[in-house]
This record gives structure tokens, sequence and C-alpha cells, in this order.
């Protein structure tokens, strides 16, 4: 199947994917969609009822932090702390702080009941009394908050302590709260103060909050009894052990043929634990309505996505079609034809791309066509000047035989120079000799024009053993010889000396013209050299350079050609570089 869909059109196989997609799409969200949903809803409880038991700790927490801040400001009464230090107390004391414990138990009404032990066993309360003689510093709650000063102690369900509320408040409806009072000046406990809260507080903030329709909170003490819970008869089909160290939350659990998720908190230092009851089957009935109305709106999809992926498919299969169809025109040679992009998205800068690479392969063609005519102009020039020189060369030879018949020795030495420059020159119409040729063809050149300046040219030439048999362009040097001769030494006083070197530096063999002659001013110095560099017809003057410096790019490429340093009044060097080749 997948063999035969390669071979297909763009549409078809766009269509096919279109659908292929779709239907994975309705798929995944009709069989994992519910999942997922129902997932997502529970975790979304879940988070709620966090969030709630959250909101209830914080509640608690608030109360006894407020409470603990009650402590501290008692204990820094004045009376408080003048009984914290008595052996004995007169009844003016004693009713100064009760008085003081009265604002504070005014000002926040969760206070069951509130007392004040000092350290020689002397306690001060409105509500609670003792039940026996026994000692109240020697009461589990007393010794607690003596071995932990700096920290306030919460005890749960306080039963078997030798207090009790005169108002008869249940024990286990309360809170008691134990915190030591350290003299600020020894550091030592002197006392501890006792405050019973009402459950009546976490009551009021548990049943303001509802968890969907039957969820609700409930509290359970370290032996997991129920402290507080609304009424609900499910609380008591909750086995303590569900919550227990081993388990983490959420719990789901099946209560009375229903399922239901628990999430629980430990409430720290008193063990007691906030949890939360939630009805899955709730979530799983919306659910149910959900995966319905899925089926439906996927069948619906379905449909209409078929035509919208047909349409879409035209869309952009036509433009690549028309692309196609002016790549085959470009095949057949028309370089005048253009797409046109009636949007900027991929197509359209693929067509755009499309009309660049036309534009560039049309210029392309056009340089190629210039560099070869002119490649076919210089080497009909080259052409040009063997023609006369091969007369020349039959007729000189005839000439060096009849000056040898008549003993003439100079003219046969000039003859044999110009004879050989020719010869070298001609080459058998080849266009490459190797270095050695070169320089024996410049050697005749320069004998020729020692003859004619006699007194004004000396040379020199140094050559590396190796580069001899290397193959260089023919007619290479001599031009640049003569450029020195003529341009330099020609112009100035006195004898002048050209040096030639043949050097090879790394993967590029030199050709190094020296002369001592008059020298270049820079002005007109830079200008040689950017006619060179973008091989100007603008200089007319110092022909046979820029001809040289042409066939060497036109022949190897434009990183190679000819360079010149000069310095005024000193001396002019000309450096030809070219490929090493054998």
């Amino acid at each position: 199947m997948m063999s035969r869909l390669r071979n297909v059109s763009i549409r078809v196989k766009l269509l096919f994917y279109f659908i292929v997609i779709i239907i994975l799409c309705i798929s995944t969200l009709s069989i994992l969609g519910g999942n997922i949903y129902k997932k997502s809803m529970e975790e979304e409880a879940n988070a709620y009822t966090d969030q709630m038991l959250k909101q209830v700790w914080n509640t608690i927490e608030s109360t006894i932090q407020e409470n603990d801040n009650v402590m501290y400001y008692l204990a820094n009464e004045s009376s408080v702390k003048e009984f914290m230090e008595q052996q004995t107390t007169t009844e003016e004391m004693t009713n100064t702080v009760k008085e003081q414990i009265q604002v504070y138990q005014q000002r926040h009404p969760e206070i069951a009941g509130l007392v004040i032990v000092n350290q020689h066993d002397q306690f001060i309360s409105n509500e609670m009394i003792r039940v026996s003689r026994d000692s109240l510093i020697e009461e589990t709650w007393y010794k607690k908050a003596v071995e932990s000063p700096e920290k306030i102690q919460l005890i749960s369900n306080p039963i078997g302590r030798n207090l009790k509320n005169q108002f008869s408040y249940q024990v286990n409806n309360v809170l008691s709260l134990v915190k030591a009072v350290e003299n600020p000046l020894t550091k030592e406990v002197s006392g501890v103060i006792l405050i019973d809260l009402k459950l009546d507080f976490i009551k009021n903030v548990i049943e303001s909050i509802k968890i969907g329709k039957s969820g609700f909170i409930f509290i359970t003490d370290t032996d997991g009894n129920v402290v507080y819970s609304p009424v609900n008869s499910t609380v008591y089909h909750i086995h303590p052990s569900w919550m227990a160290e081993n388990t983490s939350p959420p719990i789901e659990r099946e209560i009375d043929n229903h399922k239901f998720q628990i999430i629980y908190n430990t409430i720290p230092d008193i063990n007691w634990k906030i949890a939360g009851v939630f009805s899955l089957d709730e979530t799983t009935k919306v659910v149910s309505k959900v995966q319905g109305y899925t089926l439906i709106i996927a069948i619906v999809t379905l449909l209409i996505g078929s035509m919208m992926s047909l349409f879409f498919a035209s869309t952009i299969t036509n433009p690549v079609k028309k692309l196609m169809d002016l790549m085959g025109k470009v095949e057949e040679g028309r370089f005048d034809l253009r797409f046109k992009a009636k949007y900027e998205d991929e197509i359209g800068q693929l067509g755009n791309s499309y009309n660049k690479m036309i534009q560039q392969v049309e210029k392309l063609i056009e340089l190629v066509y210039q560099e070869q005519k002119s490649k076919r102009e210089a080497e009909l020039k080259i052409l040009q000047a063997q023609i006369k020189p091969h007369f020349l060369y039959n007729t000189l030879d005839t000439i060096q035989w009849m000056a040898q018949e008549y003993k003439a020795s100079k003219i046969v030495e000039i003859v044999n120079a110009l004879t050989t420059l020719f010869r070298i020159g001609l080459n058998k119409g080849n266009e490459f000799i190797t270095v050695e040729e070169e320089i024996e063809h410049v050697k005749s050149y320069l004998i020729i024009q020692m003859t004619r300046y006699e007194s004004k040219i000396e040379y020199e030439i140094e050559m590396d053993e190796e580069v001899k048999k290397y193959q260089v362009l023919k007619l290479t040097l001599q031009p640049l010889v003569e450029n020195a001769i003529y341009h330099g030494i020609r112009n100035r006083r006195g004898k002048g000396k050209i040096t030639i070197r043949i050097t090879k530096k790394n993967d590029v063999l030199e050709l190094t013209v020296h002369d001592t002659g008059i020298g270049i001013e820079e002005e007109h110095l830079n200008e040689l050299n950017h006619a060179l560099e973008t091989m100007s017809d603008e200089r007319k003057k110092g022909y046979g350079l820029f001809n040289v410096n042409e066939r060497i790019k036109l022949t190897h490429g434009s990183q190679f050609g000819i360079g010149i340093e000069s310095e005024y009044q000193k001396g002019t060097t000309i450096i030809a570089s070219l490929p090493i080749q054998f």
C-alpha cells in the first residue's frame, strides 16, 4: 500500500494523510479523551479538596498562633511576672491576674479555659479548678512544656489531668495549648500557661466547605476516632487503617457500592488527620455524557474534515503543479517565464527562489559567454602575434646562415637570440612551455635588448632547481621584462638592473621581475593594481602587461594574475602568480 501511495499525486497523498490524521485524532479523542478528562476532573477535585484541607489547617494554625500570642502578652504582664516568682499569693494579686486573664478571654471567645501555674505550684484561673491536691508541676503537660520552653505544646483530648472546667466543658471537645514562661534575666522556667480551645472554631470552618454534592471533610485524632464530622453516615464506614502511615493519598475505596476518593493531611505535633471525601460516581457520570457528545462531534468532524482536506490539498498542489510546468518550459530553453506568487507562504517563497535562480542562470550563461569570448579574443591576439614571428623566424634563419658565411659573429649572436625568441614563442602552437624554456626565451630577448642598450642594462636570473620542469603559459616573462625596460630603466639616468626570480611559495609559482628604474608614483600604482584586479580596459599604456594578466586569469581563475609593488625613484617589482602545473 505504501509503495503504491509513493507513486500517486501529491493531492491524493495529502488527502489520504489528512483523513488518517482526522481518524487518529477522533480515535484518540474518543478512546483516550474520556479517560484523560476523567483523570483531569479527579485531579481537579483532588487539588480542590487538598486546598480545602489546607484552608482548615490554616484556620487551626492561625487560631493556635493567635493564642500563642495571647500567652506571650499575658506572660509579659507585670502582675503575671510578679505571680510567677511568689511562693504564696495574696488575694489582691490573684484578682489582678484574673482580671488580666478575663481581658484576653473576652477578645478570644474560642478559649474554653485558661490557667497559669508558677514554679512553686501556685495557679490562677477563672474557669479551671484543681481536682486533687496533687502537684500541678508534676503533670505530664507541665513537664512537656518545661522540657521545650521555646515552642508551644498541643495536647488533644486531655483526659486524666488534675484540672477540670467548672462550667463542665467536656475535655474531648477541647484542644489544649501549653507553653512555658521563662525568666528574661535568668532564662529559667518560672511557670506554665495552659489554654483550652473549643473545637467549635473547627466546626464552623468545616461546615462552610462543600466538596461536590456529597463530599465532606472530617477530622480524626491519633487513635483514628472521629473528632469532628458533619452529619454523614459515610464517615463511620471509613476505617482508620485506610489512612495509615504506610499509605499515601489519594485513596480510592468502595463504600455501599459507591466509589469514593479520600485525601488526607496529617496535622503536625498533635498527629490528627484532616480528610476530604468525595464521590467518584458523580465524576464518572459527567464523563459518560461528555464521551457521548464527543462521539457525535467526531462523526460530524470526519465528514467536514474530509471535504476541507480536499480543498486544502488543492490549494497546496495547484501552485506546485504550476511551478512544475514552468520548470518543464525551462528544460526546453525558455528563460523568460516567471512564477507569480499570490501569497508569501513557503510555496510563494519557493516560487521567488525559482525566479531568482532562473535570473541567476541567465546571468551565468551570459557571464560564461563573455568569458569564452574574451578568451577566444586573447587567443586570437596571441595567434596574430605568432603569424609575423613565424615568417620572421624563417627569414632570420637564412640571415644567420649568411652571417656565418661572412664570419660576422656579433650579427650571428643577435640573430640566434632572435631566432630562439621566435622559436620558443611559436612552440608549435602549444599554449604551455616549461619554466626552463620560458627563461631561455627571456634570455634571448635580453641579449637583443642589451645589444641595443649596451651601457644601460644588466640582468640577473635566480631560479629554484625544482621549478624548472613546471609548466607555465608561454610569453609570460617577456612582456614583464619589456615593461621593466621601457617604463622603468629607460626613464632613469645611468645603468639599470633587472632581476628575475622564479620561486615556489606553498602551492603557488611566483615569477618576479624587479627593476631599478624610475618607479611608479603611489596614485598611479593604485590605479594600475585596480585595473589589473578588475581586468579593466581603461588603461592603454602597458598593453602587454594587461594582456598577460588577462590570459592568466582567464586560464587559471581570478585568484591568480599580476600584482605590482613600486617605490618612486627606487624601482618596481612585478609579481605574476600561477598554479603549480607539471
